[in-house]
């Protein structure tokens, strides 16, 4: 994403307004230069913005009820790819429709697909990564507009 200065990591924190009246904050969500909010009132609060890619770190507590109805208004609200990853089971569900899945296993490798091209990281290598020092964000660097 710095390399190719694709657009904008956003962490836990960040509230997304996908619909009027819906707010959601996953736990790592994608969001490239072309959907990025360019105004600073639309960088406080919940902007109104449907990421690229939502990744949501599943918990003992989510049911499979509550992740299908979040998948289904992700894409409704137009991500375009969702990956759901399981600590515990040590894997990825990549979604990228709400009908389309592949589950990745740690023999496995990540990619970005269109959405991140060029991405790949062995899915053990991420495991490991982030059990030594947590998980990572990028900002990248804002393009300049010109005149």
């Amino acid at each position: 994403i710095d390399r190719h200065d694709l657009g904008v990591i956003c962490g836990p924190d960040t509230m997304m307004r996908i619909f009027s009246k819906m707010v959601r904050l996953p736990d790592v969500a994608f969001i490239s230069w072309e959907r990025a909010p360019q105004t600073k009132a639309a960088r406080k609060g919940a902007a109104r913005v449907a990421p690229d890619l939502a990744v949501e770190i599943l918990s003992p507590g989510n049911t499979k009820g509550e992740m299908a109805r979040k998948l289904r208004e992700y894409f409704e609200a137009g991500v375009r790819l969702v990956w759901y990853v399981d600590l515990e089971k040590r894997t990825i569900l990549v979604h990228e429709s709400p009908d389309r899945s592949r589950l990745l296993r740690e023999t496995d490798v990540l990619d970005g697909g269109d959405v991140l091209p060029g991405f790949q990281m062995s899915i053990a290598d991420w495991f490991a990564q982030s059990e030594r020092n947590g998980p990572r964000l990028s900002t990248g660097s804002r393009p300049k507009k010109s005149k």
